[in-house]
């Protein structure tokens, strides 16, 4: 797990709506503890201020270590966004384009 925090460019990435019901936790860790849940709904969107690698999710046929640190505040597997959109954010912050 690496321990280098990104920082978004222009501050803060828009990741949009949630896709599955998704834990919040204290840390990038599935060991930290759970501090809040979201729930699916396409009017909520989300942003993160930075990004890090860390443990590793599987859901279904996706997998990532990517976690992103909330505006809201906690961590969140980027498992949890539409895929199309983590992709454009990771892209921009590593000055892919996107």
């Amino acid at each position: 797990m690496s321990t280098e925090q990104h920082p978004h460019p222009a501050g803060v990435a828009g990741l949009g709506p949630i896709w599955r019901d998704a834990n919040v936790r204290s840390g990038p860790s599935l060991d930290s503890p759970v501090i809040r849940l979201l729930l699916p709904d396409d009017g909520e969107t989300y942003e993160a201020e930075r990004w890090v690698t860390g443990d590793e999710v599987i859901e279904g046929t996706i997998v990532s270590d990517v976690w992103f640190r909330l505006t809201l505040g906690g961590w969140c597997s980027a498992v949890n966004f539409h895929q199309d959109t983590i992709a454009g954010v990771l892209a921009a912050a590593r000055g892919d384009g996107g």
